[in-house]
């Protein structure tokens, strides 16, 4: 597999790159990108249509907002430096592993000093108007696409937060004797988690604006399956753990490669199985046995349906629907994939589930909700509704 971005540059291009990016977080980040890209997609062609549209807000611009923006500005600068600076001092530390050493106190400390005072001085020189001008209140106009940078952001510090704490109860971790950092490992992210909580801080901002939960709820069901999709990629290649059992079976057609049906994961990422002899460097183990790489299976599905839906988009007219399928589509599809993955699984009335499984099942009961009152909403006459603002709530 491919630990670092490099070595799958280097796999592909037969070049020799060395560079300390992980390939989970390289995927993590176009996920990211290519989500936002079908979020802001969404949101014009929908403001377009007149089914959302602009809001107007007041914000006072007093002494408590300015203090907030400097600060943030002066702290953003010194993490940059600090850790910036300090990585290069101990570039060998932190290609040893890089999520450790981020998490670390390590950094140079007059760096990130230096740093925070040309962000803040950038900062002051930039936005004269704002400091120095007093108190006052303004009343500006924001358009939903305005809010996707805050979302995202807010999306993905929540998301982040919420894979971890699911991935500690999915993997039954805290019955271990492990520390902070073994919990904030690269291979430990869950899903559900970081679904559950990105969603919230998601719908709660977009809500505040006045926008519908429908409509929220459509343009973040294609968003989240192209990051799904796009992460679960890079789970596969970087070998993070997130595979199948051992698969002992005969392929089931010839035309199907060897890998895509039975794969030992190679130079994975958490460095599980046995030592490849000959191998050198951190990365050197091979499991034992073949095993379903669930991961490949999870993104092509879940790319599929983002590409089906992508194309029939504009015909779905009742909003919430686009959100109803993604619902059904994502907990089949999740409930299934778990009864040939490796996970820790939960006594449930004499039937063994897992954590995924026990929250797919939740998920498709909602989608059977939502459907129900969609239909009863059409029957009574509502399909696509144009924007009304704040009088939606």
């Amino acid at each position: 597999m491919f630990p670092s971005i490099s070595s799958l540059f280097n796999y592909l291009f037969g070049t020799e790159f060395s560079w300390p990016i992980p390939t989970f977080g390289f995927f993590v980040t176009l996920s990211f990108i290519f989500s936002c890209l079908v979020f802001r997609s969404e949101f014009d062609r929908k403001e377009k249509e007149g089914l959302i549209g602009v809001v107007e807000e007041k914000v006072k611009v007093g002494m408590w907002l300015k203090l907030f923006i400097f600060i943030g500005y002066g702290l953003v600068g010194f993490f940059i430096g600090f850790k910036g600076w300090g990585m290069l001092l101990e570039y060998e530390t932190f290609l040893h592993n890089p999520l450790r050493w981020l998490f670390s106190d390590r950094g140079s400390w007059s760096a990130g000093v230096i740093v925070l005072l040309l962000f803040s001085l950038f900062l002051f020189l930039s936005q004269r108007k704002l400091f120095l001008n007093p108190f006052r209140e303004e009343t500006r106009k924001v358009r939903p696409r305005d809010l996707i940078p805050a979302m995202l952001l807010w999306a993905g510090i929540t998301g982040f937060l919420g894979a971890k704490i699911f991935s500690v109860f999915e993997d039954n971790r805290l019955s271990g004797a492990q520390g902070l950092m073994e919990l904030l490992d690269s291979s430990g992210l869950t899903f559900w988690g970081g679904l559950f909580f990105g969603a919230a801080s998601y719908f709660y901002i977009g809500i505040r604006k006045g926008i519908d939960w429908k409509h929220l709820a459509d343009i973040g069901a294609l968003g989240m399956l192209m990051a799904y999709g796009v992460g679960r990629m890079g789970c596969h290649l970087s070998g993070d753990g997130d595979w199948g059992i051992v698969n002992k079976y005969e392929k089931p057609v010839e035309w199907l490669p060897q890998w895509a049906w039975s794969f030992r994961f190679p130079h994975n990422v958490i460095n599980q199985g046995e030592y490849i002899s000959g191998c050198s460097g951190k990365y050197c183990a091979i499991l034992p046995e073949g095993v379903f790489p669930t991961s490949l299976y999870e993104a092509a599905t879940i790319l599929f349906v983002f590409g089906m839906l992508w194309c029939i988009r504009k015909n779905i007219k009742v909003p919430g629907m686009m959100f109803t399928i993604y619902l059904f589509v994502v907990s089949i599809e999740r409930f299934l994939i778990e009864f040939i993955r490796v996970n820790y699984k939960f006594n449930v009335w004499g039937v063994a589930l897992s954590e995924a499984q026990l929250i797919s099942i939740a998920l498709l009961l909602l989608a059977v909700v939502v459907a129900v009152y969609l239909s009863v909403k059409r029957a009574n006459g509502y399909t696509t509704e144009p924007f009304e603002g704040w009088d939606r709530l």
